[in-house]
């Protein structure tokens, strides 16, 4: 029987269980998770729900250092 990764997270939230999933791909991020944090040469850029972001915010912390309204701004964003 195969099962999915995507599957057993979603089940394991279901129960009610914290998961910390460490992902560099932009879907399984917004299909699966709450909440999302994103760091740049080792430090965080900013925290946000992922109902608050877009796909192209979250890819602006990721390349540019740059955190979006919706989400909390960290010691490695970038200076406004």
């Amino acid at each position: 029987m195969h099962f999915h990764p995507g599957e057993l997270i979603k089940q394991l939230k279901s129960e009610g269980l914290g998961i910390f999933l460490i992902s560099h791909d932009i879907h399984d991020v917004f299909d699966l998770a709450d909440r999302v944090t994103v760091m740049k040469n080792g430090q965080v850029v900013g925290t946000g729900r992922v109902q608050d972001m877009t796909k192209d915010e979250v890819l602006g912390m990721i390349i540019l250092g740059k955190c979006p309204p919706g989400a909390i701004p960290g010691p490695g964003a970038m200076a406004s």
